[in-house]
């Protein structure tokens, strides 16, 4: 399947069923110079065909560190949006402009399509997503129910921590209320675990951010929420010189711990398809959304890892397991 043949209706059913605009609002759809500029151009129509006064913006392509300065012209055209559409993951998700513009109200949500055409195609249009938002209804109640999950898996990870009182973040890729902002195509579970709970090794055996699939896995070995340990071949050399780059201590500490719901989903070295593989678990470090609820706060840098058929286990119960789960526990077929 050649994706872009399906842009107009990939955008439609982003604006139409993700967004809902009324007529009149203000839509921004933001690209870079390196975007696919035949779907920014796609939303816009889209936007535009709902009825949303709907504006494109094409911003040069950030280099390292330099996504957070907005300046002036774009920052006030975030804000005045009642909703953005961001092609683009360079970091300017955790500028001060998006965080200004959330806590006014603004929506926002992201996506990034390169090399991963045909799979954001399918992980839109393809889905029951109804199915999904039942399922990830229910993994947010037994989350919000756990006191202690373990996460272990046939390569080694064998890490638990505290669940209980944090609260879920149902990433189910929709601008369903105001200041929200997600990723898509949905859907993912997403929770800050205790950190000073957070102990054992977790072992990278799919992909992280970094590094995109990682051939031979590698370990984090974790205490009280923080990397104390790197440890693997030239997968752990290159990971541990790049947290090292960061100079940054808060990207050696967990910030959420995310389970995939959607089975387009697989691992291709993208996170916006690797985070969403159904029953893939998701660990993040260093800047953690403030919706989370976590303690670990803000940062300059944020790093992904990925493994790809663990087994969730709450107050002893296993969840899931080798990306199948636990239909007792869950209520439903899934």
């Amino acid at each position: 399947m050649k994706s872009r043949e399906f842009w107009d209706e990939f955008a439609d059913a982003t604006i139409k069923r993700l967004i809902e605009p009324d007529a009149g609002d203000p839509v921004l759809i933001l690209a870079d110079a390196n975007s696919d500029l035949n779907l920014a151009h796609a939303l816009r129509a889209a936007g535009v065909r709902s009825g949303a006064d709907t504006q494109l913006i094409v911003k040069p392509h950030a280099k390292k560190g330099e996504a957070m300065n907005t300046g002036p012209i774009l920052a006030a055209s975030i804000k005045a949006a009642r909703y953005v559409v961001s092609i683009i993951d360079d970091g300017i998700d955790a500028s001060q402009a998006m965080l200004d513009a959330k806590a006014s109200g603004t929506s926002i949500l992201y996506t990034l399509v390169t090399g991963v055409e045909d799979y954001v195609v399918r992980a839109l249009l393809n889905v029951d997503v109804e199915e999904m938002n039942r399922l990830g209804l229910r993994v947010c109640e037994l989350w919000e129910a756990t006191d202690v999950c373990q996460v272990t898996s046939p390569q080694g990870t064998d890490v638990s921590f505290q669940l209980k009182p944090r609260k879920c973040d149902f990433g189910n890729g929709k601008l369903d209320k105001p200041g929200k902002d997600d990723f898509y195509p949905g859907m993912q579970v997403n929770i800050a675990p205790v950190e000073e709970t957070i102990n054992g090794v977790i072992v990278i055996d799919a992909s992280d951010s970094v590094q995109g699939v990682v051939p031979n896995p590698y370990s984090f070995t974790m205490e009280n929420g923080i990397i104390t340990k790197v440890e693997g071949g030239s997968e752990a050399d290159a990971m541990r010189a790049w947290l090292q780059g960061c100079n940054d201590p808060i990207i050696y500490k967990l910030c959420h711990f995310s389970l995939g719901l959607n089975p387009e989903a697989g691992i291709s070295g993208s996170m916006i398809e690797d985070e969403r593989k159904f029953g893939a678990v998701d660990f993040g470090f260093g800047y953690q959304n403030p919706s989370l609820g976590g303690t670990v706060g803000m940062g300059d840098y944020h790093v992904d890892i990925m493994l790809a058929n663990p087994t969730v286990i709450l107050d002893g119960e296993v969840m899931c397991r080798a990306n199948e789960f636990n239909e007792k526990m869950i209520g439903f077929e899934t």
